[in-house]
């Protein structure tokens, strides 16, 4: 830790040392009709999906690449996946039931694969996988479950860390704030740039070590909204929809053994379109259509 107070916020990956996390990700999208059922076209359907996801993973550094990079062996431990579609649960696996142990997705399990990863969280690359890609091929949705689980992207998402590719490079104190910019795709919504601000809070001894508290608040980011527009052309028409959305997050970083102990990103979206006509007809309960989507991903390190 600098000695003007200023530290750099660097994962630092010592030999022999496992560490176990667990990632949680939820996803779900919601559409409902409200006010007036006279107006609700025949076709039209309500309700939501989504899934939820929790991956329990171990750690190890395996060795350094010539570079400095961090090359780590990741072993997944445990896997629970809940799909659902409107009211029917579509999927639902557990890999600590035992009559889980015939699904593809249970293959996952014992599983390692390996990511370069740098000080600051940045996944390089990902390898090994190829074998039990092969393994687990086939249509059903199990299989093409399993198969998005490993697949480079959804390891990259798991296992990267925003917060700190964000500070590269920077020395930062309590009450400084640095930022990068993410995409969200919704769909024939279209896609919005968020800027993602990461504030330092405070550092605080916790259990005998010093503990980085950092928080993040998500805002449409002005900057790339207009490149972002111009590549946009299936979309539903600027102005139909009201549009509110929050997205916020924490980290804690113990900065002793350079292990993250939490990182927890939570985003919502909500579109509102009301029938205008009726509401300028002085309806009671004019028609809406409210358009939901939430995205949750949650990294703990387990003791």
């Amino acid at each position: 830790m600098p000695s003007d107070g200023g530290i750099d916020l660097l994962l630092r990956f010592v030999p022999d040392r496992l560490v176990t996390y667990r990632v949680t990700t939820e996803t779900e999208a919601s559409v409902r009709w409200e006010g007036d059922e006279s107006g609700k076209p025949a076709a039209f359907r309500g309700g939501a999906i989504g899934n939820r996801v929790e991956v329990t993973f171990e750690q190890r550094l395996d060795r350094v690449s010539d570079n400095g990079h961090a090359m780590l062996k990741i072993t997944i431990l445990a896997l629970k996946y809940l799909g659902r579609s409107r009211e029917t649960v579509v999927l639902d696996f557990d890999s600590s039931r035992d009559r889980n142990r015939e699904s593809p997705l249970s293959q996952l399990v014992g599983t390692s694969y390996e990511v370069e990863m740098t000080s600051k969280g940045a996944v390089l690359s990902v390898a090994g996988l190829a074998t039990i890609r092969d393994s687990i091929q086939g249509s059903s949705p199990e299989h093409q479950t399993a198969l998005r689980l490993i697949s480079d992207k959804e390891i990259r998402d798991r296992h990267e860390v925003p917060a700190l590719t964000a500070s590269e490079g920077k020395i930062v104190r309590p009450g400084e704030t640095w930022s990068n910019v993410t995409i969200m795709s919704f769909g024939r919504m279209g896609a919005k740039a968020y800027e993602r601000l990461y504030s330092l809070d405070r550092v605080e001894a916790d259990g005998g070590g010093r503990v980085a508290h950092v928080t993040m608040k998500g805002i449409p980011s002005s900057a790339a909204a207009k490149q972002l527009h111009e590549g946009q052309t299936d979309t539903v028409p600027a102005g139909m929809f009201d549009n509110v959305d929050t997205y916020e997050g924490q980290f804690e970083f113990d900065l002793d053994t350079g292990c993250i102990d939490t990182y927890v990103e939570r985003f919502n979206t909500e579109w509102v379109a009301v029938d205008q006509a009726a509401v300028q007809d002085g309806a009671d309960r004019p028609a809406a259509v409210r358009m939901n989507r939430t995205q949750l991903y949650r990294l703990e390190r387990i003791p």
